[in-house]
């Protein structure tokens, strides 16, 4: 049928096709390594191709490829620098469109430590997105919260790898001009089921259980990559 079964493993499991589907027959499962595809109810879909023309893979004008200008910064606050991967550029732009009253949609870990994106409102839960998350993230639904926001008439800010940032330009089927976006320089992102079993494999050595998971703390040495559990 044609539908997005078709893209296979090009694929890269944003799930704007999910959030798209008038008819709800699409999931995301896992492949045997942990990576989500697309999964169709044949018998409920109807071959209406928006799942097509929300796929970024499928349509490659909205791939952000080259820049306008290019800008270096520096986050200035040493409290959010020390929480940050880097420079805490990310970090400093979620902070201005939270006083401007906006929204902020990035990666964060839940009370398993799970990636997923989740939307931020206030400076309370700004920290959560602070520190890259080296595993692929869940966007759950966030592209239809984005729309659902970007109609209210909130400004919002999308932080993610240049596959999801291209995902939800495919999803809103343009560039609203209260939207901004700020995609990662992303060589391929880790399994969340390979990072779960080394979680496991910790607790199992620990005769214990990990809370808390930073892949770039600066506590002990400053700037680098090495990791604190």
């Amino acid at each position: 049928m044609e539908n997005i079964s078709r893209i296979k493993e090009k694929c890269v499991g944003c799930k704007s096709c999910e959030q798209s589907c008038p008819k709800h027959c699409i999931s995301m499962v896992e492949n045997k390594e942990g990576f989500w595809y697309p999964s169709v109810d044949e018998k409920s879909c109807i071959e209406c191709k928006v799942c097509l023309k929300k796929c970024p893979v499928e349509n490659t004008e909205f791939h952000r490829n080259e820049p306008h200008k290019v800008w270096a910064w520096r986050n200035k606050n040493d409290v959010d620098i020390m929480r940050s991967a880097s420079g805490g550029a990310a970090d400093s732009a979620a902070k201005t469109i939270l006083q401007m009253g906006g929204v902020v949609y990035g990666a964060a870990y839940d009370e398993q430590l799970a990636v997923s994106h989740i939307e931020v409102t206030d400076e309370a839960e700004r920290e959560k997105l602070q520190s890259s998350k080296y595993v692929q993230s869940d966007p759950k639904d966030s592209y239809t919260k984005v729309k659902q926001r970007l109609s209210e008439g909130k400004t919002v800010l999308f932080t993610g790898t240049p596959c999801q940032i291209a995902g939800l330009y495919a999803f809103l089927g343009g560039n609203p001009e209260n939207l901004y976006t700020v995609d990662l320089i992303c060589h391929g992102v880790p399994s969340p089921k390979f990072f779960k079993k080394y979680l496991e494999y910790q607790n199992k050595q620990t005769a214990s259980r990990v809370i808390y998971f930073n892949f770039r703390s600066k506590d002990k040495r400053g700037w680098g990559t090495q990791y604190l559990l």
